[in-house]
C-alpha cells in the first residue's frame, strides 16, 4: 500500500509531463513556422519538418519554399534556409539555393 501511495504521484506527474511535452513540442514548431515564413520575405511561405540538433546548440532548422516577392523576379520560386535559436527566439535566414526538403505529405 505504501508503495502504491509513492507511485501513483510519479505515475500521474509522468502522464503530465507527456502532455506538456507534446503541447511545448506543437508550440515550437508553431514558433518557428511562424518566424522563419515572416523571416523568409518569401510570399506563400511553406515550412518544412523542423531539424532539430543536440540541444546543447539550442537551435533549430528549417527550408521555406514560397515565392519571391519582386516584380522583376516574375513569380519565380525561392528557398531559404531558417536557422531559430529556441532560446532567444532569433532567427536568422539566407538563401538556400540547390537545396531541397523532402515532400512528407
Amino acid at each position: 500500500m505504501r508503495l502504491l501511495l509513492i507511485a501513483l504521484p510519479l505515475l500521474l506527474a509522468a502522464t503530465a509531463a507527456h502532455a506538456s511535452s507534446d503541447d511545448a513540442w506543437a508550440d515550437l514548431n508553431l514558433a518557428v513556422a511562424e518566424k522563419c515564413a515572416a523571416a523568409s520575405g518569401l510570399k506563400h511561405a511553406h515550412v518544412s519538418e523542423l531539424v532539430l540538433f543536440d540541444d546543447t546548440l539550442n537551435k533549430v532548422a528549417t527550408l521555406v519554399t514560397g515565392v519571391f516577392p519582386q516584380k522583376a523576379l516574375k513569380g519565380a520560386k525561392g528557398k531559404m534556409l531558417c536557422i531559430y535559436d529556441k532560446q532567444s527566439k532569433k532567427v536568422w535566414v539566407d538563401e538556400a539555393t540547390g537545396w531541397s526538403a523532402p515532400d512528407l505529405r
